[in-house]
């Protein structure tokens, strides 16, 4: 069933572009029909550093005529939207990719670049906007990217359904949306990296297991992450991840779950009483204490300091 207007619909335009402007989303938006039964709703939530939105509306051009200046500038946005099925096609780098017949389909917008998208009928789409460092995905990978996110499903049906939840949190408790910041990375990121190794090598399992060692040997450093690691083993970061991508997490995720997994082992160790939470997290190369606190719990169901005071309460690790 194709969306009716809500009571809170506009014409589409420049309200719903400046909308999408301030909060990071350079686009235009345009109507594709001349008629005054155009409509369109457009809602925003913080995300971070990054945003959620949800849209709705009639026929509509949305896009980017010319490039970007990310190369010159530290912005350069990246959209990750789930676009109901219907009459559509959007086109980037001359790769022009159509809905699925009967479910939401994904697509990468890299803002740096032209794109068009075009909708001829009524739908709905519901996206997430991050700064691309803040992905921590190479800018070389986007291409491929885009052109293959439906080639790892697994990958691309999560993420669709994960957008569509993170929407339900923001209408029902949008304070919530601050606990899943970098749940969403994470997700964003793994989905990027996994459907750009489609267009590279297989993983060396050598490698990989050198890698392990290597991060286990320097958790407590912190300072560890993707371009430290790529240098002690003289690769690059894009080959980094692209190896890493066939591991089934994302590498910041997989130091962070051995991090926690450190830390739990200090927290219910009798000798280590003396030691504050604070000191825990630094120990095992958390900086920040609430950050610990917030992936602790996200991890094990309770906070470093319920379990230190019954050890029995937490489940068993974390995957990752």
């Amino acid at each position: 069933m194709l969306p009716s207007p809500p009571p809170d619909a506009a014409g589409p335009g420049p309200a719903q572009r400046d909308s999408l402007s301030r909060a990071g989303v350079p686009v235009t938006i345009a109507p594709l029909r001349s008629d005054a039964a155009g409509w369109a709703r457009v809602r925003t939530w913080r995300l971070g550093s990054g945003v959620l939105v949800h849209g709705a509306g009639s026929a509509v051009a949305v896009g980017r005529a010319r490039s970007g200046d990310a190369d010159r500038t530290s912005a350069h946005p990246v959209t990750l939207a789930s676009v109901s099925p219907g009459d559509w096609a959007f086109t980037q780098r001359g790769v022009t990719v159509t809905p699925l017949p009967d479910d939401h389909t994904l697509i990468l917008v890299d803002h740096a670049a032209p794109h068009d998208f075009r909708r001829h009928d009524a739908g709905s789409a519901a996206s997430v906007t991050f700064d691309r460092r803040v992905l921590d995905v190479p800018a070389t990978d986007l291409p491929d990217a885009a052109r293959l996110l439906r080639d790892d499903a697994t990958r691309h049906d999560l993420f669709r359904t994960f957008l569509r939840d993170l929407v339900d949190v923001a209408e029902r408790s949008p304070a919530s949306l601050t606990h899943l910041v970098d749940a969403t990375v994470d997700r964003a990121r793994a989905l990027i990296i996994g459907a750009a190794a489609h267009a590279g090598r297989p993983a060396d399992s050598g490698l990989i297991a050198r890698i392990r060692c290597y991060i286990d040997d320097h958790l407590t450093d912190p300072d560890l992450g993707p371009h430290r690691v790529a240098a002690a083993h003289n690769i690059s970061v894009r080959s980094l991840y692209s190896l890493w991508s066939g591991t089934g997490t994302t590498l910041g995720n997989h130091i962070v779950t051995r991090r926690l997994k450190e830390a739990r082992k200090t927290l219910v160790d009798n000798g280590s009483r003396h030691l504050t939470i604070a000191a825990i997290a630094q120990r095992h190369g958390f900086t920040d204490v609430t950050h610990f606190t917030r992936r602790f719990r996200d991890a094990y169901g309770v906070t470093p300091g319920r379990l230190r005071r019954s050890p029995t309460e937490a489940p068993g690790a974390p995957s990752g």
